[in-house]
């Protein structure tokens, strides 16, 4: 039986990167989420898809990728860079955690140069070498530091020689933005996004400056109160490049997205080319 006093315990003030109910595999959420991704009108899951083509465009170039070079897309959701990355003549690799996701991609991607694997890139991936390694949609900074050390050793051991990375993290901007604008909501809905059957969902966001996180804390009521607590740590130009760095990755190159447009200090995200070391 649902209690308040369960309910506003759990609603605490999290430790940093405390864990919550799993998210990504739970049936219901992972078909909302795919809905998401393939929304042409929010970058909520997937970029929207003028931005995506954009990346596309130029990132290849900047990271110095050579025709037919192996590149593989950590977190890769639908396959969209897959998609438009093999169209260039790249050999793609798509590494997702979540089951919907890859089906999709892999009827995207039926008759490409393209192969998909369903699993964690917390995991060692590395069965061949690639030339580029991609994660896109800010998903580095959804993990721990422990983890983002095992996640930068895994692409360093996957890449060959003279191998680079392109990531995207939001910067310490966004976080001084978000932390004057996030206010405590809740809602109410016979089905939606969080379940297939009523419920109601409170949610706050918890700040943490001393480390430059944010945690965004749900908590889903039907028959009973579950909460899930989502991660997002933000970096500045110098924070990025020494982990980068600390995980064996030098030439490091900074814009305000992966587009490659000029980065500047009200820029809400960054954009990193790296390579290995």
């Amino acid at each position: 039986m649902l209690s308040i006093e369960s309910i506003l315990t759990e609603m605490k003030r999290p430790l940093p990167y405390q864990g919550g109910a799993e998210l990504w595999r739970d049936p219901h959420i992972a078909g909302e989420m795919l809905k998401a991704h393939l929304s042409p009108d929010t970058d909520a899951a997937s970029y929207m898809p003028d931005r995506i083509r954009s990346i596309c465009d130029s990132l290849p170039a900047r990271m110095g990728l050579t025709a037919s070079a192996r590149v593989v897309d950590l977190g890769c959701g639908p396959g969209f860079y897959c998609h438009h990355l093999a169209k260039q003549g790249f050999t793609m690799t798509g590494m997702d955690w979540s089951e919907n996701s890859i089906r999709y991609a892999e009827t995207l991607c039926a008759g490409q140069n393209v192969a998909f694997r369903m699993g964690s890139y917390l995991e060692p991936f590395a069965q061949e070498e690639f030339g580029g390694a991609l994660l896109i949609s800010q998903d580095y900074g959804v993990l721990s530091p422990k983890h983002r050390k095992t996640l930068l050793h895994n692409i360093h051991e996957a890449l060959g020689h003279g191998g680079t990375f392109a990531l995207d993290v939001p910067s310490r901007t966004a976080f001084d933005t978000l932390r004057q604008s996030a206010v405590p909501a809740w809602e109410a809905a016979d089905k939606g996004f969080w379940r297939p059957h009523p419920y109601m969902m409170l949610t706050e966001t918890h700040f943490y400056p001393d480390i430059s996180a944010s945690c965004n804390l749900y908590a889903v009521l039907d028959d009973k109160a579950t909460i899930y607590r989502i991660w997002q740590t933000y970096f500045t130009p110098d924070s990025i490049s020494g982990e980068l760095r600390e995980g064996g990755f030098d030439e490091i190159a900074i814009s305000a997205n992966l587009m490659g447009e000029p980065w500047a200090e009200e820029s809400p995200v960054l954009g990193i080319v790296c390579r290995k070391a």
